[in-house]
């Protein structure tokens, strides 16, 4: 059995409308649909069919899906709460009809952080969603910002699941070639957003918050001890903001938090394991997308060498765990 956390799509009926708004370069084709500069996007995101009978063939028990990061965050945008409202509708759509091997996340309104519980709370309730997906910023804005304390602490309340994907929070033109937003630029983007989170104190306030890092948590785990030297710097280089929120090493707060397996190779899932504990590892896949692991041919192979106690809990135990009672009948 397999729980996967990280997988994305879309309503066909919700990109026709973005099409017709002319929004996020969604373009409707004769064969499906365009992503302006991108080619055209994979039928599996919006097909619900054919996504509902891979997940099936695959041997998935249940998979989260969430829309794809750049319609919900971007350097200069973010879902408000009407869009947010969209957002989340259409996802609940997707599920409803895909059936009970789905569940969806809840994005929150990013640029209304005033709203950003209250919409989660609506699209949990009555939209039926099985936890919240969360950008590396807000339109560029720091999650660490105290607007969004209210938020953070109600996750940690309801004890649902909390899936962070990268979004690009900082434009740079080398970005721009070599596809280095995704390959370099995302990662990094995860690894400032929850470096800024340990030293703000958010885990040290909500030890419940059940955070999943996206690719592996990109660049975070490598960076694991130099966060503990600004942490221990005694004097020239010491910086008071990098100990007044929290009460131990950041990297001990890297143990609090979960991590998919969208890490393309074995070697830093091992790495992972042996720095947070098989217990923090979740499966995940990216799907559809190919700069992931769309079929796990990267993460499954690598699992199959694990002790069988570890890799059942990394395939499906440990997520079965963070979601609790939060989809019973799902698995």
């Amino acid at each position: 059995m397999i729980i996967d956390v990280h997988a994305h799509a879309l309503t066909r009926a919700f990109l026709s409308e973005l099409a017709r708004e002319k929004a996020f370069g969604i373009e409707a084709r004769e064969e499906g649909f365009g992503f302006g500069g991108y080619g055209p996007l994979d039928p599996l995101l919006f097909d619900i069919e054919s996504a509902a009978q891979s997940v099936a063939a695959r041997g998935i028990a249940l998979q989260l899906v969430s829309p794809p990061p750049r319609i919900v965050s971007h350097a200069s945008w973010g879902a408000d709460r009407a869009f947010a409202r969209r957002l989340n509708r259409q996802t609940a759509d997707f599920v409803k009809e895909a059936g009970r091997r789905h569940g969806g996340l809840a994005v929150p309104a990013l640029t209304e952080p005033e709203h950003a519980v209250a919409e989660i709370s609506r699209a949990l309730d009555e939209d039926g969603l099985t936890g919240v997906a969360l950008p590396t910023s807000a339109a560029g804005r720091p999650l660490d910002d105290p607007a969004f304390e209210p938020l953070f602490a109600e996750c940690a309340r309801r004890g649902v699941i909390v899936f962070m994907h990268p979004t690009t929070g900082i434009e740079r033109p080398a970005f721009g070639q070599y596809t280095m937003l995704q390959l370099v630029g995302w990662p990094s983007e995860t690894a400032l957003c929850v470096a800024r989170l340990i030293f703000a104190g958010v885990f040290e306030r909500h030890a419940g918050l059940k955070l999943v890092l996206a690719h592996g948590g990109g660049t975070l785990p490598m960076l694991a001890g130099r966060l503990d030297l600004a942490y221990e710097a005694p004097r020239y280089e010491a910086n008071p903001d990098c100990r007044k929120n929290i009460s131990r090493p950041p990297s001990s707060y890297l143990k609090q938090i979960f991590y998919d397996t969208v890490v393309a190779h074995a070697a830093p899932l091992r790495y992972l394991i042996d720095l947070v504990g098989p217990g923090q590892i979740v499966f995940g896949s990216d799907f559809p997308f190919e700069i992931g692991d769309p079929v796990g041919a990267k993460a499954l192979p690598a699992i199959a060498q694990l002790p069988e106690a570890t890799a059942a809990a990394i395939l499906h135990g440990n997520a079965s765990q963070i979601l609790g009672g939060s989809r019973p009948n799902a698995v």
